[in-house]
């Protein structure tokens, strides 16, 4: 991220006018497919959380009365998504980002306090220090987890003091990455091997869980379509060199498309919503590995005329982008159904 800023303050332009300013129309057309790769994905992924955190919260409450399959999960999304994928303005989704972070740093707390009281009455878990089929998975997780990289330049063009950027992002990077660890290294020394890919999922049924349950429902549910705000505005500068103000043709037309990703969003989400730990791993690696690792390594190298070390580190930077790339992509793919099915609290048939 650091890299690419440099990139940025030396050449200046967004994420894919950089690869066509250093390498041509190829590079930016990569980059552009990369980012509405990663972003589809990330929605995909959004809406897989939901739906399992969601029908496992329906069903503590109902008691299994009223069982519903994933895929109506998936698809009932969809009467909120659609809607919301027709705002224009991305200022919009301010209150729900906002709301967003309160209910995600509520629900982390909980979490952790969980973590700690069944440690403290219960002690470690067994658990097992290094698992070499499952650990690539990490890797891809890991890159997924941070993939703020395509807004390092929104960022850096709206500060004040663009200088200060690099200090801003380490300490905030910094702070996800204890959160990051906390989180996972204390969930799976309490669970062990039981531990859900959904943590939600392990808590005790009670009304704080179901409150927490809903509160981290509605916080993903409200950064989806932020997540889908550069995808689909990806597709339409593709698709509709006109504008639709003052043409109500033109931007139901925009509408439609927007409509239609939403769907191909929850049609991905069906077909992996048994493999959330697989699905996440491979979009890092296929969609965010590049955006995260090769692309700001190859734009930083076209500029660097300095130290060979620093074109040095261009290089193996790039280069441990594409091992991972592929070979995370591999493993995920390879290991897809290995894993155990997530939770289901209702062994019988869904309705739908």
């Amino acid at each position: 991220m650091l890299v690419l800023a440099e990139v940025y303050q030396r050449v200046g332009g967004s994420y894919s006018e950089l690869g066509l300013k250093l390498f041509g129309p190829w590079a930016s057309r990569t980059i552009t497919v990369s980012i509405l790769l990663a972003q589809l994905g990330f929605c995909s992924a959004y809406t897989i959380f939901v739906a399992t955190n969601a029908r496992d919260l329906w069903n503590s409450i109902t008691q299994c009365r009223y069982n519903f399959s994933p895929t109506f999960w998936v698809a009932l999304q969809l009467l909120a998504y659609i809607p919301l994928a027709w705002v224009r303005k991305i200022k919009q989704f301010a209150p729900f980002a906002l709301a967003a972070n309160v209910f995600i740093m509520a629900g982390l707390g909980y979490v952790l306090t969980f973590d700690v009281a069944h440690i403290a009455s219960h002690g470690v878990a067994e658990i097992v220090q290094y698992n070499p089929l499952r650990f690539p998975l990490l890797i891809g997780t890991a890159v997924f987890a941070f993939e703020g990289v395509t807004l390092v330049i929104p960022v850096i063009d709206s500060m004040t003091h663009k200088d200060r950027f690099p200090a801003v992002l380490s300490t905030s990077l910094g702070v996800c990455i204890v959160v990051f660890i906390a989180i996972g290294s204390l969930s799976y020394l309490a669970l062990g091997d039981t531990v859900e890919t959904v943590i939600l999922l392990n808590l005790p049924k009670a009304a704080p869980t179901y409150l927490v349950q809903l509160f981290y429902t509605l916080a993903i549910m409200f950064s989806v379509p932020l997540q889908l705000f550069p995808a689909v505005r990806i597709l339409e500068s593709a698709l509709f060199p006109r504008s639709g103000k003052g043409n109500p043709m033109v931007k139901w037309q925009k509408n439609g498309v927007r409509a239609l990703v939403v769907c191909l969003i929850a049609c991905i989400a069906i077909f992996g919503a048994d493999q959330l730990d697989n699905f996440i791993a491979i979009i890092g690696a296929l969609a965010c590995t590049p955006l995260s690792f090769i692309f700001p390594a190859a734009l930083h190298y076209r500029i660097s005329q300095g130290h060979p070390w620093t074109r040095f580190k261009d290089l193996f930077l790039g280069l441990l982008g594409c091992i991972i790339m592929v070979y995370v992509t591999y493993i995920g793919i390879m290991s897809w159904g290995v894993a155990a099915p997530t939770v289901d609290r209702c062994p019988a048939s869904p309705l739908l």
